[in-house]
């Protein structure tokens, strides 16, 4: 009698747990509808950036560079256009990525030099080459519906809590493979780890000095971008120095003039 009471009594405590354990999960937010809630306050739509670059490599070497940035998206196609204005000798060289769902985008570069266009195929490594991997909007404009996500757990960045989970593309092998670290109280993306086929960090991503974009209620940009390539032990400083919401923005404000290739 006595030890179907105690059972009785452990079966019952072990239920608890069970539905307190039960009703956490149901309590904590997916990690999709984390993303959701940081992805809204960035903005990659109609506005102009300017931004100066330092990359450092393995070596201590020090390359400068400058860009004035305008994106935009008309119905489905997103366009980013960036105007070189460091170093002196690449001024006015300029990139324009165009990008569907679904299709490999495009990239146009003008060359001032010789007044013309050459056209590529928007890969991952063109992508590079361009320097358009610093840009956040190719990670943030992807449909959150079509990405796989990772439990959430429970995590810390330069002391404030954040809610990890990794994400990736389950459609495209070459496509995003990423942890991401979303401040708890803010909801506001304070790092991206990048990783590999093989789960190996690729690179690090820490964003910080987050500043409110004028007239524009509830979007936020990051001031202060560094980036860790791990491959390449180089380390990429971005700061941003003016973000202006540009809704005056046109398709032609897109368009290159000049001979293509």
């Amino acid at each position: 009698m006595i030890n179907m009471k105690f059972n009785n009594i452990i079966r019952g405590f072990f239920i608890i747990l069970t539905l307190g354990f039960i009703l956490q999960l149901h309590a904590q937010e997916a990690p999709k509808e984390i993303l959701s809630k940081a992805v809204d306050q960035m903005m990659t739509d109609h506005l102009e950036l300017s931004m100066d670059i330092q990359i450092t490599d393995q070596k201590g070497r020090v390359k400068e560079k400058a860009y004035d940035i305008l994106m935009a998206k008309f119905g489905e196609v997103e366009l980013t256009k960036m105007v070189m204005q460091k170093p002196d000798r690449a001024k006015g060289v300029t990139v324009v990525i165009t990008s569907l769902p679904g299709e490999t985008g495009v990239i146009e570069v003008f060359t001032p030099a010789n007044g013309k266009v050459r056209k590529m195929q928007a890969t991952p490594e063109n992508m590079e080459r361009v320097g358009s991997n610093m840009l956040l909007s190719k990670y943030t404009s992807q449909d959150l519906n079509d990405l796989y996500y990772g439990p959430v757990e429970k995590k810390e960045v330069n002391g404030k809590g954040c809610h990890a989970f990794r994400v990736n593309d389950p459609s495209d092998p070459q496509g995003m493979k990423a942890e991401f670290m979303v401040e708890a109280s803010t909801y506001r993306i304070l790092q991206i780890n990048f990783f590999d086929e093989l789960g190996n960090t690729t690179h690090i991503t820490n964003l910080s000095d987050f500043q409110a974009i004028p007239g524009v209620k509830g979007k936020y940009q990051a001031m202060k971008i560094e980036a860790k390539d791990l491959a390449e032990k180089t380390q990429t400083m971005m700061q941003v120095l003016k973000v202006t919401h540009r809704p005056d923005l046109k398709e032609v404000d897109f368009v290159l003039h000049g001979t293509t290739n």
